[in-house]
C-alpha cells in the first residue's frame, strides 16, 4: 500500500443523488466570497471531535488556505468516471478551487511502525469556492448530472473493484448531494471508504471528502451521519 500521507487523494468522483433545493439562500450568500474571506471560513483541527492536524506532507508543500495560481495543479481534481457525459467531465476537471485544508486524525496508522497492517487512517479534505451565483448553479447541476450517471459498481483499477452508493447528508445550504464510495485495497487486507458531500450555499460551493481505510480487523469509525455532522459545521463557517 503506498501511504496515503505521501499523495493526494483526488475527490471521490464515483456518484451521488441530489437530496433537495431549499431555496436562494439570504442577500449575504448570493455576493462572491474572496480568497481569504473562504481560507478564513475552512475547518480547523478544534472544530471536529478527535485530535486532528494539519497534513504534513514531507515531498512537497502543504497547500493550507488560499489556492494560489501557482498551486492549482496541486489539489486534487475531480475525475468522473468514463459513463459520465463528455461535457460534465470538462466541468468537473477544470473547477478551480480558491482554498483548500487537509486535516490528518491521530489514530493507529496501519503502515507507520509497527507496520502491523491493523489499524485506521483517516482525513478530512475541504474545498472552497465562490462565484457569480448563476455560474455555480449551473456548475453544480453539471457535475451532479455527471456523477449521478457513475453511480453503481466499479471494476479494479490500481485498487478496487468497488462500489458508489448514495447517502444522506444534513439539510443544509440551497442544493446538496453526497455519496459512499467503498472499495478494496490492492492486496486485499484493507478497505476504503470515501464519504463525499458537496454543498451549493448561494455564491459558494464546498467540496467535504472523509476518508477512511481500514484494515479487514476492524471496524470503521465514521458513519453517514457523523460525516454530515462535520458538514453542518462546516457550513456554520461560511
Amino acid at each position: 500500500m503506498r501511504s496515503t500521507h505521501a499523495r493526494r487523494v483526488a475527490l471521490v468522483a464515483a456518484g451521488v443523488l441530489a437530496l433537495g433545493f431549499t431555496g436562494c439562500g439570504d442577500d449575504a450568500d448570493t455576493t462572491p466570497r474572496t480568497d481569504e474571506q473562504l481560507a478564513g471560513a475552512l475547518l480547523t483541527p478544534t472544530d471536529l471531535a478527535g485530535t486532528w492536524a494539519p497534513h504534513q506532507a514531507p515531498d512537497e508543500a502543504a497547500i493550507d488556505g488560499v489556492v494560489t495560481d501557482a498551486q492549482q495543479e496541486m489539489v486534487p481534481r475531480m475525475d468522473l468516471c468514463d459513463r459520465a457525459s463528455d461535457a460534465a467531465r470538462d466541468v468537473a476537471s477544470g473547477l478551480q478551487w480558491k482554498a483548500f485544508r487537509q486535516l490528518d486524525l491521530a489514530v493507529d496508522d496501519p503502515i507507520k511502525p509497527p507496520d502491523d497492517r491493523s489499524g485506521h487512517i483517516v482525513f478530512v479534505q475541504e474545498f472552497l469556492t465562490s462565484g457569480d451565483i448563476d455560474d455555480i448553479t449551473v456548475t453544480f447541476d453539471q457535475i451532479r448530472v455527471g456523477m449521478d450517471a457513475c453511480l453503481g459498481d466499479f471494476p479494479a483499477d490500481e485498487e478496487g473493484p468497488g462500489t458508489a452508493a448514495t447517502m444522506g447528508a444534513p439539510e443544509v445550504g440551497d442544493d446538496r448531494v453526497a455519496v459512499l464510495t467503498t472499495m478494496g485495497e490492492a492486496g486485499g487486507w484493507a478497505t476504503w471508504r470515501m464519504h463525499q458531500v458537496m454543498v451549493r450555499k448561494g455564491s459558494t460551493l464546498i467540496a467535504f471528502l472523509l476518508v477512511e481505510i481500514h484494515s479487514t480487523d476492524v471496524e470503521p469509525l465514521y458513519s453517514a451521519d457523523e460525516v454530515g455532522a462535520m458538514v453542518d459545521t462546516a457550513l456554520a463557517q461560511l
